[in-house]
């Protein structure tokens, strides 16, 4: 089972890189000028945001109740999420996180 780490600085969970050395992606954003994460200074094909701020991801398909959908997507506007999807993938990891934790 993988173990979860905390940042000593911000308490947040860390991550691992490629060379498995770990970092807080919160601790990385401060260091990082404004002007590099401004979106709207990007252009196609330029990299918008650091590859080592969000770990790796991958696209799954799943069915879900239309009725759970609608709700995502109504929760998702309430809480000023952008994209439902990201709503859905940050309740699901803050569950796992959870479960995890209480299983050991």
């Amino acid at each position: 089972m993988k173990r979860l780490k905390k940042c000593r600085k911000c308490g947040s969970e860390m991550y691992r890189d490629n060379q498995e050395k770990w970092f807080c992606p919160n601790c990385i954003l401060e260091q990082i000028s404004s002007e590099f994460l401004d979106e709207s200074q990007d252009y196609r094909g330029k990299l918008k945001r650091p590859y080592v701020l969000e770990p790796p991801t991958k696209q799954v398909s799943i069915r879900l109740a239309v009725s759970d959908l609608e709700l995502a997507r109504k929760l998702a506007r309430r809480k000023r999420v952008p994209k439902y999807q990201t709503y859905i993938k940050q309740l699901l990891h803050d569950a796992l996180r959870k479960e995890a934790s209480s299983s050991r």
